[in-house]
């Protein structure tokens, strides 16, 4: 456990696993504004070097009353490096000085964002992919899709999204409450190809990459209610409105495989990561 008023001195999260107390504050306003740019200059020594800690993500960052100097073997240590100089920068009193070598502990550092139950805009999930790289996370788990909405255009199919994207309304409080209450609007939203593409190669350049989800055999009422003929049971279906999961599941046919097929070749050529959901 980190002593609280080391804490406070080093705001840091996540614990770094090396941290050597110093001295003093750098206090070049000036010069960390241009090392949190990435910057090098006088005081400010940033790049990278074969003489830097193991690992596409490690570090080294020393900061001294006269200088800064962050060194890592690739550019990924370098991304957590300057996430962390900016977490110092925010420490009262200044900038303090230390001595940091760091690497994360598990190579998977994931968050999950549930887009099907409740639609977020991609300027939200922009700002939410910023804040996991402030943390050094670097697996954004996308849950596109459930049984109260479908958010991914598919070309081959536009009735995901015409039809599987939108529910009428919405249940009020926990699904057990009784009697069940609906706020009466018409809830949705989808993500085009283009703007999944785009939060694609903005996490990327931060380091994290998108892991789709995209459900099967259950949780798939919003794909049941656009195309009924691929259903367990006869239909007709509409997006769920409460929570829980919908006891109707895809059918186990031909049909439905080359359907799923279909899907997932357009999701993979969207999505480069080495896993999907």
């Amino acid at each position: 456990m980190t002593d609280p008023e080391l804490a406070r001195r080093y705001p840091l999260i996540p614990w770094p696993r090396h941290l050597d107390v110093a001295t003093g504050t750098f206090d070049d306003r000036a010069a960390i504004a241009q090392a949190l740019r990435g910057e090098p200059g006088p005081s400010v020594a940033i790049g990278l070097q074969p003489d830097a800690p193991e690992g596409a993500e490690a570090y080294a960052l020393t900061v001294t009353p006269e200088r800064i100097e962050l060194r890592a073997r690739e550019a990924a240590g370098l991304r957590h490096g300057l996430a962390t100089l900016r977490q110092l920068a925010a420490a009262p009193g200044g900038m303090p000085a230390v001595r940091i070598e760091d690497a994360p502990r598990f190579s998977y550092r994931g968050l999950h964002l549930d887009v099907g139950r409740h639609f977020f805009p991609v300027a939200f999930i922009k700002k939410y992919i910023d804040a996991m790289a402030a943390f050094k996370l670097n697996t954004f788990h996308w849950h596109l899709t459930e049984d109260q909405g479908w958010r991914l255009e598919i070309q081959r199919y536009p009735e995901l999204t015409t039809v599987g994207a939108w529910r009428d309304e919405t249940i009020i409080g926990p699904a057990r409450d009784r009697p069940e209450r609906y706020d009466g609007k018409r809830h949705g939203g989808f993500y085009t190809q283009a703007e999944a593409r785009e939060v694609v190669a903005y996490a990327a350049e931060r380091g994290i990459t998108v892991l789709p989800e995209i459900e099967m055999p259950g949780h798939a009422l919003a794909l049941i209610a656009a195309y009924p003929e691929l259903a367990n049971v006869p239909g007709p279906f509409t997006v769920r409105t409460t929570w829980g999961i919908s006891d109707h599941v895809l059918s186990p046919r031909e049909e439905t495989f080359t359907f799923l097929e279909n899907v997932l070749a357009e999701v993979l050529d969207i999505f480069p990561g080495e896993f999907i959901h």
